[in-house]
């Protein structure tokens, strides 16, 4: 069954059952209406509490059944006296049925009981609506008690009940007709911006189009609007995504192309020497050219582990754990002394914990000092320094004495790839200040660079402390 097809039946259901419920109701509000007036005509027609009243069955013909017409005041309302032995001795149409003697009506010969008694009782195929009244004579003998049954035969209340459930019956069928062909309508209007946003999605789904987008309906800020902005906001995600995954192969495959283009040509010119006596290289070029294949395997090994390592971080964070931040950027700069030991690098800042990544953090800050250490070139001491902000933030600044950044390379440093005119003279991958970025992203931080006002670059990475950084756990 379609969610249309659902949302009609669900819809017509409710209507239904309220439709029912309301005829329901009304028909027992409609009969105890009736009852209830029914009721206070039997208590208006009989006399008043004090009256003494007393029907001779002599004069049934006579005095007593005009005096008793009388006070039914042509109601078409029976009447029967009851004497204290619980006998009728008087009996007035619709009044002349057996009644059963009721204990409660034994109260009222008693005198226990003063308040009218109503009753239904069906006699017969009749049902009739019944008070009993008691009165007394003006002795003191409860011998003389007596009381009145006020009958009222219900023929007319159930007929017109009868007629009403008839009537309600088919207004609520009617409702309920009309409630399902409604339901039906007001589901299709209002599947429709749904059935547009399927559509929408089903095309994107066939055509492989992501950079198609939904149309959200203007201002409107219903579920469906919100829906398909979110749908929107995913494409867009996905776009990027996509966008961001073929420029990443594009660009490392064109990265990969020149050290493995500059190894195919070494390892043939050794190849052909080896095979060719008369080819033979000296030993100077061979030690060169063993020295540039070994430069270029580092710089190819270099380049796989940080794109292994970029992609890896993106889909299995590491978890954040306590960590003495100035080991961590003592065992950084450690790893870049042992790949350039001539360079010299100063560590300033106090030794305290902090909750990060400790392994992608050492790689971000390593990248930094590598990259300060390549743009120096002897010309000043690579400066590390570590601190904390009474806010609880973290900060690693890292300085060179280099030529500085261009004005447009700044916007672009932390771009996967991107190399500056400077950097293109020397052995990378563009990946190292990424690496930083992504680092920075996950722990919730941001990394930004600025030329120094003496010369050369000031990196500087942020950390947020924990109480802000919780959802990069």
């Amino acid at each position: 069954m379609t969610l249309r097809a659902r949302l009609a039946l669900l819809s017509s259901t409710a209507v239904a059952l309220a439709v029912l419920g309301a005829s329901v109701a009304t028909w027992f509000l409609i009969r105890d209406t009736l009852l209830d007036d029914v009721d206070q005509r039997l208590l208006n027609s009989a006399p008043p509490g004090d009256r003494v009243l007393r029907l001779d069955p002599e004069e049934t013909e006579g005095s007593g059944a005009s005096s008793a017409l009388r006070m039914l005041q042509g109601d078409p309302i029976g009447l029967q006296q009851v004497d204290a032995d619980g006998n009728p001795v008087l009996s007035i149409p619709p009044g002349d049925v057996p009644i059963d003697l009721r204990p409660d009506e034994l109260e009222l010969l008693g005198g226990g009981a003063t308040e009218p008694i109503l009753r239904t009782e069906t006699i017969g195929d009749t049902t009739y609506r019944i008070v009993s009244v008691a009165y007394a004579e003006q002795v003191d003998t409860p011998s003389e008690n007596f009381f009145l049954r006020l009958v009222y035969p219900l023929d007319n209340v159930e007929s017109t009940m009868q007629r009403m459930g008839w009537l309600l019956a088919g207004v609520a069928g009617v409702g309920i007709a009309a409630a399902g062909g409604l339901g039906w309508l007001i589901v299709r209007a209002g599947m429709r911006p749904v059935n547009a946003l399927t559509e929408a999605a089903e095309q994107v789904a066939r055509t492989k189009d992501l950079a198609h987008r939904i149309e959200t309906g203007g201002h409107r800020r219903d579920e469906v609007t919100r829906l398909a902005q979110a749908v929107n906001t995913m494409l867009a995600a996905l776009d990027d995504a996509r966008t961001e995954q073929r420029h990443l192969v594009e660009n490392a495959g064109h990265e990969l192309r020149t050290p493995l283009t500059t190894l195919r040509n070494d390892i043939g010119m050794l190849v052909r020497s080896a095979r060719h006596p008369d080819r033979r290289l000296s030993t100077m070029d061979r030690e060169d050219l063993l020295s540039n294949l070994d430069s270029e395997v580092a710089a190819l090994s270099e380049l796989v582990t940080e794109l292994v390592d970029l992609a890896r971080r993106e889909i299995e964070p590491e978890p954040m754990l306590e960590t003495d931040l100035r080991a961590l950027v003592d065992r950084a700069v450690a790893r870049t002394r042992r790949v350039q030991p001539e360079t010299t690098i100063e560590v300033r800042g106090e030794s305290f914990e902090a909750t990060v990544r400790p392994a992608v953090l050492e790689r971000a800050i390593a990248n930094l000092v590598r990259n300060a250490v390549q743009v120096s070139d002897g010309d000043g001491p690579v400066e590390v320094e570590l601190c904390e902000s009474r806010e609880g933030w973290l900060s690693v600044r890292v300085l060179d004495r280099g030529p500085g950044i261009s004005d447009d390379d700044l916007p672009h440093l932390f771009e996967r790839f991107y190399r500056g005119e400077g950097a293109r003279e020397r052995h990378g991958s563009g990946l190292g200040l990424a690496i930083v970025a992504q680092a920075a992203e996950q722990h919730g931080g941001s990394v930004h660079a600025a030329n120094r006002a003496d010369g050369g670059a000031i990196f500087t990475l942020h950390i947020p402390p924990p109480c802000l950084n919780d959802h990069v756990k």
